[in-house]
């Protein structure tokens, strides 16, 4: 058995309306290249993680999984009652998305690291997936536990807590056990960095923080610069629609998407469980208190992570070996609780181009893909997780955001490339006297599942591939410097020791505090406003700064800045 670590470190007519806003706000955060490039795989400058060995010879781990499949196959065949349960999942996925087939020519995810991001920790993990595995004899990996907003708080948040089973520390630690369970199953030689930052780590937020906190923000920033994971899963967010400061405290969350899209990581994020609605903060539980109309949930709508909804496999025929009469393969419907709409703060983005007509919209559509979403899909994610993990191992190195490759080239020949239609289903909200309409899979690309689902023996040989020279990377990196160079110095960067030297900021979270120095001393703190905007006057003479140049440095919960400036007289 290998040790547990722990790290402790410091509707359509509508979204056109939004479109013309989001424009206005020169908003863009979208992918515009395409993939094709002779350039080599890595085009970034920010160090990735390596893809390395698991410490188990290719065919010791074979042997391990096939003797792991038997065991599965007999539990099955047992007839005995939720024979095919293993924690929260179903043992019949490794058979409906042809799993199985890719553990016995050692694609099994060794090598490589899945980070959940999470809002609390759950100290029995290790020894609880353990088990799990003892009951069909798959092998135990190393689950690692970091904190990249420091250590946890005593007690859990009030504002967590007041969520109650829907957002407090212990429904988190129910979500984390999930989340790893899931990207075992498909990956089982992966090992899992757990990323724990709950809420109200610098302020007391609005509900959304409480839901989806920007601390996770941080665990993304956190984990890719520190190389510590190839892939990220995350099952969370909040209504696009219920964030009190809007468009600025969303888009303020954007750097850690681009931090890890120009690391080559990508991010899975479930799409929500309330179908084409959204949970809102008043919610004690999930789908309590719900949107009145269609809404999306952040960080899925974001055009540099992979949304992951739900669907599910019909089990038209005994599994294994999961094929339905005259050899045909297990079909899957839509979930109805999967969450699958338009985005009202992100626009379209060019990969999404050849579907405008199919969605009809000028903004984002989602999900891109559907994974098993029983137990919601705080499952999928994990699930598609997983997979991509095994996409990494085959191509020896990180991915990239996996959304252009899918898009242009996996989709130009479907089921050549292991995407699997799904063709029936909606999500339809219909509960509690709210009506909110959904939408309906048909065949072929469409709102309700994107691409549908994956055969994972053709789908993961066919995005190591078709990832070889993306560019996603090298787009994120760009925007990147762009959010991290929004600092102004007037009159100019040349100033004479009396001059009043204005500083003006903007892309920071509403609400939180800015701290700036001046050659690592301190100089003031601030408090951004509701428009994700600061501001700061002082002069050289004033702080006792010398003829010369000097360096400002901002620091923030999510955004880092540096500039210089010169005091000339």
């Amino acid at each position: 058995m290998t040790r547990s670590r722990t790290i402790t470190r410091q509707g359509i007519a509508r979204a056109a309306a939004v479109a013309v806003a989001v424009a206005a706000l020169g908003i863009a955060s979208v992918p515009s290249s395409s993939s094709g490039s002779a350039n080599a795989p890595n085009y970034s400058p920010i160090a990735q993680r390596a893809v390395g060995t698991c410490g188990v010879a290719k065919a010791d781990r074979i042997a391990a999984l096939r003797t792991a499949l038997d065991n599965v196959a007999t539990k099955l065949a047992s007839g005995a009652t939720n024979a095919q349960r293993w924690g929260s999942l179903d043992l019949r996925d490794l058979y409906s998305y042809h799993v199985d087939s890719l553990w016995k020519q050692g694609v099994d995810g060794c090598g490589t690291a899945v980070a959940v991001l999470e809002g609390w920790e759950y100290p029995n993990t290790q020894a609880d997936l353990d088990t799990l595995d003892a009951q069909i004899g798959l092998p135990n990996t190393t689950v690692e536990t970091v904190y990249p907003n420091g250590p946890l708080p005593a007690v859990c948040p009030p504002g967590m807590v007041a969520l109650g089973s829907y957002g407090s520390c212990s429904a988190w630690q129910g979500e984390l056990r999930l989340d790893v369970e899931a990207v075992h199953l498909m990956a089982p030689y992966a090992k899992i960095v757990i990323s724990a930052t709950p809420s109200d780590s610098e302020v007391v937020g609005d509900p959304s923080s409480e839901v989806a906190m920007p601390e996770i923000v941080k665990g993304m920033e956190y984990l890719s610069k520190n190389k510590l994971a190839n892939v990220m899963s995350i099952s969370d967010g909040s209504s696009e629609t219920d964030y009190s400061r809007g468009a600025a405290e969303i888009h303020a969350q954007d750097v850690g998407e681009l931090t890890a899209a120009a690391a080559g990581i990508p991010i899975a994020n479930a799409t929500g469980d309330c179908g084409a609605a959204q949970n809102l903060t008043t919610a004690t539980r999930q789908c309590g208190t719900v949107s009145s109309g269609p809404a999306s949930a952040t960080w899925a709508d974001s055009p540099w992570v992979t949304a992951v909804g739900g669907s599910t496999a019909q089990r038209t025929a005994p599994c294994p070996p999961c094929t339905a009469p005259g050899n045909g393969e297990d079909t899957f419907v839509v979930n109805p609780i999967e969450g699958a709409g338009l985005s009202e703060m992100y626009r379209r983005p060019s990969y999404q181009s050849a579907t405008a007509d199919i969605t009809g919209s000028p903004m984002r559509s989602m999900p891109d893909i559907t994974m098993n979403s029983a137990s919601g899909t705080s499952e999928s994610a994990p699930l598609f997780a997983g997979i991509l993990a095994m996409a990494t191992q085959l191509k020896g190195a990180n991915l990239g955001p996996i959304n252009e490759a899918l898009y242009k080239t996996m989709a130009k020949s479907p089921s050549r490339n292991g995407l699997i239609d799904v063709a029936s289903g909606n999500n339809t909200f219909n509960r509690g006297g709210i009506y909110v309409p959904g939408y309906t899979a048909v065949a072929g690309y469409d709102v309700a599942t994107g691409w549908g689902t994956v055969d994972a023996a053709k789908f993961v040989p066919a995005l190591a591939k078709a990832t070889h020279h993306n560019l996603m990377p090298s787009e994120a990196y760009g925007q990147l410097t762009t959010l991290q160079q929004t600092l102004s110095i007037t009159p100019s960067s040349f100033l004479s020791s009396t001059a009043t030297i204005d500083l003006t900021d903007t892309g920071f979270l509403p609400g939180h505090p800015v701290t700036i120095t001046v050659d690592g001393n301190p100089l003031a703190t601030v408090t951004v406003d509701t428009a994700g905007n600061w501001s700061y006057s002082f002069t050289a003479t004033d702080k006792g700064l010398a003829v010369g140049k000097h360096t400002l440095a901002v620091h923030s919960l999510l955004l880092d800045q540096t500039k210089p400036f010169w005091v000339t007289s």
